[in-house]
């Protein structure tokens, strides 16, 4: 379901859990528990959460 939402604007990255999405940023790798969010624009923007290696 993921794949055909994010549709042209997301790649599979070798990482596990993790996908590459464009972002008006440039692109940026979401993992699993990150938000990825769709603005009115129609650009997405991803959300990161604290990870535990992050701490």
């Amino acid at each position: 379901m993921l794949w055909s939402w994010l549709g042209d604007d997301a790649q599979v990255v070798a990482e596990a859990s993790a996908v590459q999405v464009r972002t008006p940023e440039g692109p940026v790798i979401a993992h699993c528990g990150d938000w990825i969010v769709l603005s009115h624009s129609g650009s997405f923007h991803v959300a990161h959460t604290v990870r535990m290696h992050d701490a």
